[in-house]
């Protein structure tokens, strides 16, 4: 038992102990001095529902239309108008907000009892409690992935997993620097549901069902591509045809536990209907506009490989992971069907969007929210090198460990912006390998994509004029974190 605690604390001090050392050392929240450094971009999507709701009171977002400051100026607001009407809608759903909402309460609590910070929302103890809030719901990820973990593998290959997912891949990004996008909080959410679906399917109690609803509803309103994650839930422990027939017994058997599954589902998503409904006179309302999903020119090979954001370039640990699916087929592992069917699907999808790149950011970010799954192959190879002899041990740990390092110092390198968002090359890579400063004209080698291309389902490689190019020095250098 005391083996057990010590490994527990171990492990769980470890992770938490690295997430609030990096807050406290990246402030995030004060640099640059006079802007908002967490609360921008995409976030500002995704978080604008609080203070509209809560702050103004209204979710038409009509007070944008006289408040200058607010809207165009600071952008603290991005409405959309609904084409046709005078009415708007926010291209995000709202789903983030909810796993905001306590924090955010807190810190409109503080600020509207303080004298230095403004209440409206956007002041840093708004953005200091949204760092905050990732750390939270990326811990919570981290607990219920131990849980996953522990029913295949021993505390030990567990606890270097955990840290290894954590250091050793974008996730740490996403966790400390730009911490209040979505990837985090979908990893938290990803492990949760892998844990109570295991749960559901081994016991079927009716807790874990409503646990599985709630969280595959918030985690699909965060971003609606992390449904697949259902595909678990129908995968999970089939080992052949005749199984697969079985689960879908298991099913109808459990029919009203399914359709209680369904409608929890969609508890958290309602709100967002409803948002749509009274907004722009649809219960469903695509506010992407013209960008979309490009099926028959899928970006699978630049999203793994290329140099502007491949996941194996960015996050080399995760070949291991891939490698390690060959090692759980071979041990019949009850999750290594699943994978083997939901990886695939889950690439060809999310790189088929047209921005396959995804903006601004470091890596294939969207793999971050599947993390959890990819853990359990990740274990089983680390757990095929433990049983190798000791000889034959130090090459793979040595790449592991050199792995790690590497996506520390990129990540140490894109926080200086000698990776950059979105116009890598590779020569640009190339030229400043483990260099955190120009070392061989980086700002030269870099090709921004042509967005205006891209959204139309056409290849976006352009050449940048050297105009060009200086002005992104400026704005990347002089906005260092």
């Amino acid at each position: 038992m005391k083996k057990y605690l010590t490994y527990f604390k171990l492990t769980l001090v470890i992770i938490l102990t690295i997430l609030i050392w990096s807050m406290m050392n990246i402030k995030v929240w004060e640099k640059p001095i006079g802007t908002r450094q967490v609360i921008n971009n995409d976030v500002t999507n995704y978080y604008c529902y609080l203070p509209a709701a809560f702050i103004h009171k209204d979710l038409t977002f009509r007070f944008t239309e006289n408040d200058f400051d607010c809207y165009k100026k600071e952008a603290k607001f991005w409405p959309i108008k609904v084409e046709g009407s005078d009415k708007y809608v926010i291209k995000m759903s709202m789903g983030l907000s909810y796993l905001y909402a306590p924090f955010f309460g807190i810190a409109h609590l503080y600020a509207s009892n303080s004298k230095e910070y403004n209440a409206d929302g956007f002041t840093t103890p708004y953005e200091v409690l949204l760092v905050i809030s990732s750390i939270f719901w990326v811990f919570i990820g981290f607990v219920y992935l131990r849980l996953v973990l522990l029913k295949y593998f021993s505390e030990l290959i567990s606890g270097l997993v955990m840290i290894s997912v954590l250091i050793g891949t974008n996730l740490y990004f996403y966790s400390t620097t730009e911490p209040a996008m979505s990837h985090a909080y979908s990893f938290g959410l990803v492990a949760m549901f892998l844990y109570y679906c295991i749960q559901w399917l081994t016991v079927s109690k009716i807790k874990y069902a409503l646990a599985l609803g709630m969280i595959g509803g918030v985690v699909t309103l965060i971003r609606p591509t992390n449904i697949l994650i259902f595909l678990f839930l129908v995968f999970y422990g089939i080992k052949s045809l005749e199984e697969l027939k079985l689960r879908f017994v298991l099913f109808w058997k459990l029919k009203y536990q399914v359709l209680l599954i369904g409608l929890v589902f969609l508890i958290p998503i309602f709100p967002q209907l409803l948002f749509w409904k009274i907004n722009a006179g649809s219960w469903v309302y695509y506010s992407y506009t013209d960008e979309q999903f490009y099926f028959n020119n899928s970006h699978v090979y630049y999203g793994l490989f290329s140099y502007r954001k491949g996941w194996f370039l960015y996050t080399p640990i995760m070949l291991f992971a891939v490698a390690g699916l060959f090692t759980s087929f071979r041990n019949k592992e009850p999750y290594v069907w699943t994978i083997l069917i939901f990886l695939p699907v889950f690439v060809y999808v999310i790189f088929s969007w047209w921005c396959w790149w995804y903006g601004g950011g470091f890596g294939a970010r969207p793999m971050i929210d599947v993390y959890g799954l990819m853990a359990l192959p990740l274990a089983s190879f680390f757990k095929w090198v433990g049983e190798l002899n000791w000889k034959y041990r130090v090459l793979p740990i040595v790449v592991v460990l050199f792995f790690i390092f590497l996506n520390l110092f990129q990540t140490a390198q894109k926080r200086k912006g000698y990776i950059h968002y979105s116009a890598m090359t590779k020569e640009a890579y190339w030229s400043n390998f483990l260099s955190l400063e120009d070392a061989g004209g980086f700002w030269e080698k870099i090709c921004d994509p042509d967005d205006g291309l891209a959204i139309k389902g056409e290849e976006e490689y352009k050449t940048m004029s050297s105009a060009l190019k200086h002005w992104m020095k400026q704005e990347v250098v002089g906005k260092l974190i």
